[in-house]
């Protein structure tokens, strides 16, 4: 709902070429340069003054802008991911940066200019305004906001702003019953206390299967060709001066060695520098599939947990109840949370805190809308305990999981 998916979609396609090119350029142009360093060892005026190092300098150059420019994007795109998740758990319509502050530990004029900087390019349906009279300068409107209600008394439509707020501007009566569509949520107000969902799917992120697969189709690639290329680099090192070896295997294709020891050090260094390309791709391919994984397994706990909200510490004991060996913090698994919604592995759930204690909040619903003990109508709540405005009540269970 507060993203660009069409044009978030082009920039990750476009990320990839940047990256792809990116590397390429850079490796190239590194690898022809040392084959100039070993070529002409000593000899520096001709391989400064060589028509191919000015050009290999400016093609690196150039593949590190892409690669830095790639990986900037990156980064937006998942925080636009997780301000957008975020968005979604919002019932009132209006955010706080000192909120957002909170549950991301940034500090709130950082994520003024990150929110400000999205907004145009990844973001849409919300609006940072200035306020008068409240405790902050600025804070985020959510125009995609969209609450329908029903008068229970004339039975009449209305569209309001504000979330379950007002009255009925048909009858005057103010006994109304609401839903409220944000993005993967649908929030109603009635009766039903019985619903426990049960359904992973709903936190995984979309085409999670696939991407978990493709990610071990990926790393088994990778450590394929790394065997290939050791094999290779560590046969064409080892016989490098060895000219019976090479003549044995091609015959009369060598007609100088010197200048087949030349190809052949060209050779070498290409393998050296394919071979670091997956030392340093390969890592980040496993933290993928990790991260996956880890989602996938926070997606069954999310839907056996019966209640909206989830403190780290609920979940740790939880974990370790399935896990007695495990050593990770409850802050560690936090970080592991969020960074799975950043990176789109995790949705309909999001970080938040209430009442100082910071939680995991899942899919919600309304199943309380009047107070027990005076008749009030419940209005804005946002925990799973409510106080009645009128009499002062604690009223529990209001929210549960959708």
């Amino acid at each position: 709902m507060y993203l660009k998916n069409s044009f978030i979609s082009f920039l990750k396609v476009k990320n990839v070429v940047f990256l792809i090119l990116g590397v390429f350029l850079v490796s190239t142009s590194v690898a022809i340069i040392t084959q100039l360093i070993v070529g002409y060892f000593g000899d520096w005026s001709t391989i400064l003054h060589a028509q191919a190092f000015p050009e290999s300098v400016i093609l690196i150059i150039i593949g590190i802008v892409l690669i830095v420019c790639s990986r900037i994007s990156r980064k937006l795109i998942n925080d636009a991911v997780f301000f957008s998740g975020y968005f979604e758990g919002d019932l009132n319509g209006y955010v706080d940066f000192a909120e957002l502050a909170e549950v991301t530990a940034k500090t709130t004029d950082h994520l003024r200019s990150r929110v400000k900087l999205l907004r145009p390019l990844y973001m849409k349906n919300f609006k940072v305004i200035r306020t008068v009279n409240y405790r902050y300068p600025e804070i985020i409107e959510l125009c995609s906001k969209t609450v329908t209600c029903s008068c229970r008394s004339c039975g009449g439509w209305m569209e309001k702003r504000v979330y379950f707020e007002g009255r009925c501007p048909y009858c005057g009566n103010s006994d109304l019953t609401a839903q409220v569509v944000s993005g993967q949520r649908l929030y109603y107000i009635n009766d039903n206390t019985n619903h426990k969902p049960n359904d992973p799917a709903y936190y995984e992120g979309s085409s999670l299967q696939s991407k978990r697969i493709g990610y071990a189709v990926g790393f088994g690639m990778e450590l394929f060709f790394f065997l290939i290329f050791l094999i290779v680099f560590l046969t064409m090192v080892n016989n490098y001066n060895n000219e019976p070896y090479f003549r044995d295997m091609l015959g009369r294709g060598i007609t100088s060695y010197s200048l087949f020891q030349s190809g052949l050090l060209n050779a070498i260094i290409f393998f050296a520098f394919a071979l670091a390309a997956i030392v340093l791709t390969a890592p980040i391919t496993v933290m993928r599939m990790i991260t996956i994984e880890s989602a996938q397994r926070y997606s069954k706990d999310f839907a056996q947990f019966p209640n909206p909200f989830l403190t780290l510490q609920e979940f740790d004991r939880s974990r370790k109840a399935k896990d007695p060996n495990s050593s990770i913090t409850p802050e560690d698994r936090y970080k592991s949370i969020v960074k799975a919604i950043k990176e789109g592995y995790l949705r309909g759930c999001s970080p938040e805190k209430h009442g100082g204690v910071l939680r995991i909040a899942l899919a919600k619903q309304i199943v309380k809308d009047r107070c027990p003990g005076c008749g009030a109508p419940i209005t804005g709540a946002v925990t799973e305990n409510y106080q009645c405005g009128y009499c002062g009540r604690i009223i529990t269970d209001v929210i549960r999981k959708k």
